[in-house]
């Protein structure tokens, strides 16, 4: 099994989904961890590290330049 790395932590569920999204409209396979405990108890999003974005290594730049690219758009 492929390694995988995270590309991006959110501290919101919305923009961790839109980046999700994102990166498979692009053909990548994203993962979110702790998506979960996340939306559930939102004030403790923090204590988790938020939410986190991961792609298979073999993918992890050009989803990083995605993100990147996300927020000079911003």
């Amino acid at each position: 099994m492929e390694e995988k790395v995270t590309i991006a932590t959110f501290d919101n569920y919305f923009r961790a989904h839109i980046f999700k999204t994102k990166l498979e409209s692009e053909g990548i396979d994203c993962f979110l961890l702790d998506e979960n405990v996340n939306s559930i108890i939102p004030m403790a999003t923090s204590s988790f590290g938020g939410i986190k974005a991961q792609v298979f290594l073999s993918d992890s730049l050009r989803a990083a330049d995605i993100y990147f690219d996300g927020l000079e758009e911003h």
